[in-house]
């Protein structure tokens, strides 16, 4: 008879493969629940403990590392698992008993690792359990490991840190761009909630004509989906693309395209009369574009796509851009909320990379924005050196471009001209978007 799989089990299998094998989080729980076929309330835990964990490693490591006799150095990254599975119920969930934690903790390790480390899972959770609070509960705000701390005090104020780190609510909500301005929004606003009595639907912080969504299940089942009425796209980067200000007919180049979520916008702002041209360095992620084109009935005319290395030149691009859009790779640091798992791949000299690349990217563009054309430099990351490290650099060896705060606001730039979108600006009452800083760059027209 096989053993049932709870959702701890689920849950230490996914901490495990995320640590160790660099696996991301949400596609790795995916699958494991899927073999797992837990019910709804089980999975839901799962997911509970998956994220909750990924948001605090450090806090659940400073609590369980005292007592390991031989220092976390060499213990097996599996128990390693389990152990932080069940710190974090232990901390921070109320409604099991810490017995009941603790020994689906050691049945677990007995099963995948046999009795000897299950007997030393055991000493170390009974430990743990004495130091488990009176009234436990979900963590308020994220913890960093010393260096990504360090990082982030170079980059933000204080006041500004502690709003980042300050939990949001959960889940995210579903982010949908929608065509046709602020009368579609509340049209299709409507078909929604006639459709899904119980969705919670709320406007954009940033965009009037954005919808924020939760408790819709799958995008693809929401009226208006066929008929190419909105895209699935987060509000701060649909905040990107409108800030470039395309406009009918103008000539537009997306210099980071990806899979083409900002360049698709960009392609509905130019219109049948304008052209994108769409760069990324990876062929088969221009290509994911195509469906989602033909989805939304833009006209394949429109959009040019090309595979280029922008760190070595620019291809066969050709010509001056009323509009250059550099969404540029990045560290992914300002989706942390969602996206927990990237606080373990984070490392200082990735950053320092980043920004070689960054810098590369945005010198090899410049050449090619026509006079009075606006470049826009934007990293979904609140860290310095993506941002003002690599743009105060470039313009001081590009004194013919100026720097503009955007006219597109909120939220409002800074002082030093930079637009930061995240948790940090956002009233309490909404959710904030990812963290991206947004630097704007025009050249003047000749007179």
């Amino acid at each position: 008879m096989s053993q049932e799989i709870t959702a701890r089990d689920v849950a230490a299998r996914v901490l495990y493969r995320v640590d160790h094998e660099q696996a991301w989080a949400s596609a790795c729980l995916d699958a494991e629940l899927g073999r797992a076929r837990l019910d709804v309330r089980d999975a839901a835990l799962a997911a509970q403990i998956v994220y909750g964990s990924l948001r605090v490693l450090p806090s659940l490591d400073a609590v369980v590392d005292p007592f390991l006799r031989r220092g976390p150095k060499g213990l097996d990254p599996f128990l390693r698992a389990v152990l932080r599975v069940a710190a974090y119920q232990l901390l921070h969930l109320s409604r099991v008993p810490p017995h009941a934690i603790v020994d689906a903790a050691v049945t677990h390790a007995r099963r995948e690792r046999g009795k000897g480390p299950s007997g030393f899972v055991n000493a170390v959770l009974r430990k743990v359990a004495a130091q488990r609070p009176k009234q436990p509960a979900p963590p308020d705000r994220l913890v960093l490991d010393a260096a990504l701390s360090a990082a982030l005090a170079r980059s933000l104020d204080p006041e500004r840190i502690a709003r980042f780190l300050s939990s949001r609510p959960r889940p995210p909500t579903l982010d949908l761009r929608v065509t046709g301005g602020d009368d579609a929004s509340a049209a299709l606003s409507a078909r929604i909630l006639e459709a899904f009595p119980r969705a919670q639907i709320q406007p954009g912080s940033l965009l009037s004509s954005a919808l924020r969504l939760r408790g819709v299940g799958d995008p693809r089942k929401l009226p208006g989906y066929a008929e190419g009425l909105f895209a699935v796209q987060e509000e701060g980067s649909q905040w990107v693309a409108a800030a470039l200000g395309a406009r009918p007919g103008e000539r537009v180049l997306d210099a980071c395209a990806g899979r083409g979520g900002k360049t698709l916008a960009l392609a509905q702002a130019v219109g049948d009369s304008g052209r994108i041209v769409a760069l990324d360095l990876y062929e088969p992620r221009l290509e994911q574009m195509q469906d989602e084109r033909a989805r939304l009935g833009i006209d394949e005319q429109i959009i040019e796509c090309k595979a280029v290395d922008l760190t070595v030149g620019l291809g066969d691009v050709t010509g001056e851009f009323d509009r250059i859009l550099v969404d540029a790779p990045c560290s992914g640091l300002g989706t942390i909320h969602r996206r927990p798992d990237i606080l373990l791949r984070h490392r200082e000299r990735g950053l320092k990379k980043l920004a070689r690349t960054q810098g590369a990217i945005l010198e090899r563009v410049a050449c090619c924005l026509a006079p009075g054309g606006r470049l826009i430099y934007a990293v979904c990351s609140p860290m310095r050196e993506e941002g003002a490290a690599v743009v105060d650099g470039f313009a001081a060896r590009h004194p013919e471009l100026t720097r503009r705060a955007l006219p597109l606001a909120p939220p409002p730039a800074d002082a030093d001209l930079v637009h930061r979108l995240g948790p940090w600006w956002a009233p309490a009452e909404a959710d904030g978007t990812d963290a991206y800083q947004v630097f704007c760059f025009e050249r003047v027209a000749a007179k």
